[in-house]
């Protein structure tokens, strides 16, 4: 029985792969979000968050979430200056509502929902862009006042996560069609 011996690649076989390879390692245009936001949002970017009145803590947590969504996902550099900034992103408005969900049998709220609504106002050199976004989180009262504060300032923070999650998508999709 005679035993076939593989043939080895030949020049034709060689340049058939390495143009493959090298088409392969090219891509086919992918650029990361970080690309879309720095396309859209040259740097640095200023942040300017408007207080509430009633609840200033949840201002401070917003502009440092925006702060931290700019330097991680888009590789911005933020600056304290406005007047050294190309690109400002403002929040003249944030609300934080709360709505009932469920009662227990004396008529108490043992559920909310804590709705955020934030405006956001894009300035950049080419052109000026806003939009509002909102989200929203549930959340049990507990027994302990200690412990629904606590839960209710955590489903504040997630809302607000979840709202800058909503923001990357938003530039990304801005960034995209620029």
């Amino acid at each position: 029985m005679k035993q076939r011996i593989p043939k080895s690649f030949n020049i034709q076989h060689s340049t058939f792969i390495i143009l493959m390879t090298m088409f392969v390692i090219s891509g086919c245009g992918y650029k990361p979000v970080a690309q879309y936001g720095r396309d859209l949002l040259p740097d640095p970017v200023y942040v300017d968050v408007k207080l509430s009145g009633v609840e200033p803590q949840n201002g401070v947590y917003l502009k440092d979430e925006i702060i931290r969504t700019l330097t991680t996902e888009f590789h911005e550099k933020v600056v304290a200056d406005r007047a050294g900034a190309l690109s400002r992103i403002i929040v003249p408005e944030y609300k934080i509502g709360y709505s009932p969900l469920t009662y227990d049998t004396n008529g108490y709220v043992t559920r909310y929902r804590v709705s955020t609504s934030i405006l956001f106002v894009l300035q950049t050199p080419e052109n000026n862009l806003s939009k509002r976004i909102s989200s929203s989180e549930d959340v049990s009262i507990q027994s302990s006042s200690l412990t629904s504060s606590a839960a209710r300032d955590a489903a504040i923070r997630v809302g607000i996560r979840k709202a800058m999650d909503q923001f990357i998508v938003w530039i990304a999709e801005k960034g995209i069609r620029k």
